[in-house]
């Protein structure tokens, strides 16, 4: 007996014209083989039957929620690594910047623009976390038939978080522009300084000046820094978070992937969260100069790269990446937590 294989929607049915690929599609006929691959297609015809969400559907929602609980507990970490890799001459190190920019705005200056970068964090993990799934269906990664005796191959975790750094980083761009010149104007007004370049009263007015300025693709100022960062960075991201719960499950006896309890995802969410911001953080700096420096308006990745280095030595590239350390491991830790429990939940709908 032959069956076509076949994968629930990626996206809902309105969106299949748009995106072929993520409509149900035949790709193949082959025998049954295994008992696991025949129950796989009946489940899903068994969860649309009785309504239950998809599993695209499931990511869109857990990554959404997930990326405001992220977003709350980074962003005075970030705000202080901005104003560090963007004003360091002003700042002996990290307290100092924390210090200066509390005496100058208190606790809401660390919250300066926040509300682009909390609408773009929902859209971020739910880019990230959708784009992620839907590679991994396409690479046929079956975690509820995986164990440990039979594992997922670690280089389609890789693949699909590369995929995914290439999806986000499109979301991505306009929002960190958007929010880098916030915290450099809020920066500026807690260390006694004028902002450079323009005075922005929010971030629709930040949003609403660079279109005028700069037309609409000036929102996408610094795209192909973002891309440096986000393809690495998510290889590093969702590679370490799926080794370091495969690290828990051989320590602790678990035989799948979902046996690991909850508590441990913020475990591995935490090491996911270092290792993202570590490997490319060089690229981060050079984004951030080119998203807020009048000066290199224009130049080339590589161009600003030289540039950092040349008149702020290696250092230069990491400047802030300290706080940005300290800040990911609690984020990231909540990221993955909140996306599992909301992912389990939706699972039982």
């Amino acid at each position: 007996a032959v069956e076509q294989w076949s994968e629930e929607p990626f996206l809902s049915k309105p969106c299949e014209a748009f995106f072929p690929l993520f409509a149900h599609s035949p790709v193949g006929q082959a025998p049954r083989a295994m008992a696991s691959q025949a129950e796989a297609p009946a489940a899903v015809e068994a969860a649309e039957a009785t309504g239950r969400l998809s599993s695209g559907a499931r990511n869109l929602l857990a990554g959404s929620i997930s990326g405001v609980a992220c977003k709350v507990v980074e962003y005075p970490f970030d705000t202080v690594k901005v104003l560090q890799q963007t004003m360091g001459s002003q700042y002996s190190g990290a307290l100092d910047c924390l210090a200066t920019t509390y005496r100058g705005g208190g606790i809401l200056a660390f919250y300066r623009g926040i509300a682009s970068p909390l609408v773009g964090a929902m859209a971020e993990n739910a880019t990230l976390f959708v784009s992620y799934g839907w590679m991994k269906k396409l690479l046929k990664v079956d975690e509820d038939a995986a164990t440990l005796a039979n594992p997922v191959p670690v280089w389609k975790y890789l693949v699909s978080g590369a995929f995914s750094g290439v999806c986000v980083a499109s979301v991505l761009t306009p929002v960190e522009l958007i929010k880098c010149r916030l915290q450099v104007q809020a920066g500026a007004a807690a260390a006694g300084q004028a902002a450079v370049g323009q005075t922005y009263s929010g971030s629709l007015d930040c949003a609403m000046q660079i279109i005028r300025k700069e037309g609409v693709r000036g929102l996408w100022r610094g795209n192909v820094a973002c891309l440096a960062r986000e393809i690495p960075g998510n290889v590093a991201w969702f590679g370490t978070y799926e080794m370091a719960l495969r690290g828990i499950q051989v320590a602790r006896g678990y035989g799948k992937k979902s046996d690991v309890p909850l508590a441990y995802t913020a475990l591995a969410g935490s090491a996911a969260g270092v290792c993202y911001w570590a490997i490319p953080f060089p690229a981060d700096t050079v984004k951030s100069k080119l998203q807020t420096d009048p000066r290199f308006a224009g130049r080339a990745f590589d161009d600003v790269f030289r540039t950092v280095v040349r008149e702020d030595g290696v250092r230069g590239l990491y400047r802030g990446v300290g706080i940005t350390a300290a800040r990911a491991a609690p984020a990231h830790a909540a990221l993955f937590f909140a996306y599992e429990v909301v992912d389990r939940q939706l699972q039982r709908i």
